[in-house]
């Protein structure tokens, strides 16, 4: 973008009170109102710039620095200078904050994938495999074996969860003075703010592990094993090879691929990666296949949200990522504010979501209790 800093009279574009209202009118953004009207201009910058981008270098704001060519990112209060490029002002931050929501954030890597539903509720599809009669009926079904001609073939039924999936709102807000404003520079506020999204992200994890941990709603909590019931030689408190990797294959054919771990566990995981290397242990020439994917690649996600047992035992959660955890927004839940407050000189800008987590199998998840 610095590289266009000095632009000719027919490539800048001017924002105008008149643009704000009509983009307001037509229910979109002021950047998609802009590239469809200046669309001829935007041609000419070969798709690096779009048109908010342009207007404002047409105000000389500068976004970002570029210490190689000498380039420092103009300071926030350019935007306040005169009243043209106050407009662009509320643009630019809900710019940021939807380029902050893109961002890559450790929620998913706990999540399998994302519903979006009307209203602000919707129930899960369970498959009871339960010990219940119906579930039961379920696992029988489910047991691919031969079946005599003119038979009725097994059916595993499907039905919808007995609760509703909660949904809560989420968000992140950024409050600053005109002091702090005028001392900034554009490119290190941008950073602060990034800095609040990534905590964000890590606040939303404590959401997914209470889901696990206590189950969505639909009496679906994680089953739990004890690592002395694993493996009868385990030190209470303490992880060894063999307890892991006897929790790893409880859930097959799940193939947890996904820790997530208290500050001490994680401790423990990285010792012992750090003092031995099992690899090929047995003999350097000999490899190991594991076709099943029941011993593969783990993820190991540290949570200062996941707590202790009741009994005040250390526990790991366990994932199969891709059948575990769905995250449910409600439809046009997102908003995007910018507000400023006079009495006190301040701008404030929020984000906020309306979203749930909920299980897609309870069976792919589960937790190891270090006792």
């Amino acid at each position: 973008m610095n590289k266009f800093l000095c632009l000719k009279e027919d490539e800048k574009i001017n924002v105008q009170a008149a643009d704000v209202d009509k983009a307001a009118a037509e229910g979109v953004s002021l950047s998609t109102y802009l590239n469809n009207k200046y669309a001829n201009i935007v041609e000419k910058f070969g798709g690096e710039l779009d048109a908010f981008d342009i207007a404002l270098l047409s105000k000389g704001i500068v976004v970002k620095d570029n210490l190689e060519l000498g380039i420092q990112s103009s300071s926030m209060m350019k935007f306040f200078t005169t009243n043209e490029n106050r407009m662009l002002f509320p643009e630019f931050i809900i710019r940021q904050l939807r380029q902050i929501s893109g961002m890559p954030s450790i929620i998913n890597d706990l999540v399998a994938s994302t519903r979006v539903i009307n209203g602000d509720s919707a129930k899960q599809i369970v498959l009871d495999l339960s010990n219940t009669p119906a579930g039961q009926k379920n696992k029988q079904a489910l047991k691919k074996r031969r079946i005599a001609e003119g038979t009725n073939i097994p059916v595993a039924e499907l039905k919808l969860g007995e609760t509703s999936i909660k949904i809560y709102k989420y968000g992140i807000g950024v409050k600053a003075t005109y002091e702090v404003l005028r001392r900034t520079t554009i490119d290190m506020f941008r950073k602060q703010m990034e800095l609040v999204s990534v905590q964000a992200s890590y606040d939303e994890v404590g959401a997914v592990i209470d889901v696990i941990l206590n189950g969505d709603g639909n009496t679906n909590p994680a089953t739990v094993y004890s690592a002395k019931t694993l493996n009868p030689a385990a030190e209470e408190g303490k992880l060894d090879e063999v307890t892991l990797i006897k929790f790893l294959v409880k859930q097959a054919p799940f193939n947890f691929d996904t820790l997530i771990v208290d500050e001490d566990v994680y401790t423990q995981i990285c010792t012992i990666l750090m003092d031995k290397n099992l690899t090929n242990a047995i003999n350097p020439k000999v490899t190991f296949e594991f076709p099943q994917g029941l011993l593969s690649n783990l993820k190991v996600v540290y949570s200062e949200d996941l707590p202790l047992t009741s009994d005040s035992k250390h526990q790991i959660i366990g994932l199969a990522k891709r059948y575990a955890i769905e995250k449910t927004v409600e439809a046009g839940s997102t908003i995007n504010e910018v507000s400023k407050t006079v009495e006190n000189q301040t701008q404030i800008a929020v984000m906020t979501e309306n979203a749930g987590f909920n299980k897609i199998d309870s069976r792919a998840s589960a937790i190891l209790k270090l006792a």
